[in-house]
């Protein structure tokens, strides 16, 4: 890192006075919902809709380039807005940024550092830095390494390596799920190595990455999959989830690692091989509270993993009457800022992006969002999804 990012800059400071002015003279805030996903042609799609309020929306985002077919995508919320980010045909990473109604910023964040390109089939996973004003993105390249790309509010992109710079941290196996966050100025990403454990990069400052091997430290059995990765910090506690033998297993950093079986804890289904994984903390105090994970069971049922702190498990999928997700479908969630309860998304055989909302467990609805939206635009069978909620926004989008 260099030492820009310890300056927020002159366009950061006016584009949050445009924001407050906003605000100011048109009155509060609208919080939205959005999901992104890819068509068969592959075009990016957003379905956007105002939390509680009416409709659901699709719009095609025009890009300068289109996505690769089974492109990854990553979504940050960069204090309020939504960012975007997608590998291309040529395994370039490129940003999708709105700054203001229906106008969208396409670039080509590898071309303007040089950055080494993405191996096929590559993750991408990412967060915003609000202390340093950075919005930092992670994909894996053709040697295994983990790359770091990193933007400040002035559109201006580096990268490094940190796989390098980590001095002795083990390569990615190919193809490898990523997960990272940012707690309190440190920054954490974790993925698979060749042996199927999970790894751990993480910044403290200066130019120095470490690494640690989680799953040796903690006695926990590796992997079975290089596709399933999710995690969340809460409390000053970090979770990273994955599966092994068609279990979800966990480990968890108190000051040293530890590891634990939410499945066998919880009683709950095996999921289906491979199964996509996604999960959040709920630490509002309102809908439903506590850790969750949630995945797909053999029966493609979305199941809820809940500790509060005992794990305990859920069927959301038949608590919503609804149908079931497709084989293989990816899954995106978050906190309902608004209700406090968990909103999450997957697409079904129908090739159709559906959200399943549950305020608390006990109870889910299930809707339709390609059928809501009116636009009947159908997801490319396998498509990855963002989605984030609970933005607010001084203008619709």
């Amino acid at each position: 890192m260099n030492r820009t990012q310890k300056r927020l800059s002159i366009l950061g400071l006016t584009v949050l006075l445009i924001l407050f002015a906003s605000v100011s003279l048109y009155g509060q805030n609208t919080y939205y919902r959005y999901v992104f996903y890819l068509d068969s042609v592959p075009k990016l799609h957003m379905l956007y809709a105002p939390v509680g309020g009416c409709c659901w929306k699709d719009q095609n985002e025009g890009n300068s380039a289109y996505p690769a077919s089974g492109s990854a995508l990553t979504m940050v919320n960069h204090g309020g807005g939504v960012q975007l980010f997608y590998i291309d045909a040529n395994h370039q990473i490129w940003e999708i940024l709105e700054v203001e109604p229906s106008s969208w910023i396409t670039k080509n964040v590898s071309g303007a550092t040089g950055a080494p390109a993405a191996v096929a089939g590559s993750a991408l996973t990412g967060f915003f830095d609000a202390s340093g004003v950075f919005t930092h993105v992670f994909y894996e390249g053709t040697n295994g390494h983990l790359y770091e790309l990193y933007g400040d509010s002035q559109q201006v992109w580096h990268f490094d390596d940190p796989t390098s710079l980590a001095r002795g941290a083990p390569v990615a196996a190919s193809g490898s799920a990523l997960t990272s966050f940012i707690d309190g100025g440190v920054m954490h990403v974790f993925y698979l190595g060749t042996n199927n454990n999970v790894y751990e990069l993480y910044w403290t400052g200066g130019t120095a990455w470490h690494s640690d091997d989680p799953t040796s430290l903690a006695g926990a059995p590796a992997a079975g999959s290089v596709g399933s990765l999710t995690s969340f910090v809460g409390s000053g506690v970090m979770h990273v989830f994955y599966l092994s033998s068609q279990n979800v297993h966990e480990l968890y950093w108190n000051g040293v690692w530890h590891t634990d079986d939410p499945t066998s804890l919880a009683g709950a289904p095996v999921d289906a091989p491979g199964s996509a994984l996604t999960s959040f903390v709920n630490t509002s105090g309102s809908g439903d509270t506590g850790m969750h994970v949630m995945y797909l069971g053999t029966n493609e049922h979305v199941y809820a993993l809940h500790s509060v702190p005992a794990w305990g498990y859920f069927d959301a999928t038949a608590a919503s009457g609804g149908v079931p997700a497709a084989s293989g479908s990816h899954l995106a969630s978050f906190q309902d800022t608004v209700t406090g309860g968990v909103r999450l998304y997957f697409i079904a055989t129908n090739s159709h992006v559906y959200e399943l909302y549950w305020p608390s467990e006990g109870a889910a609805s299930e809707t339709d969002l390609t059928v809501a939206s009116g636009a009947g635009a159908t997801a490319a069978m396998g498509s990855a999804l963002a989605a984030l909620g609970g933005l607010a926004m001084p203008f619709a989008p």
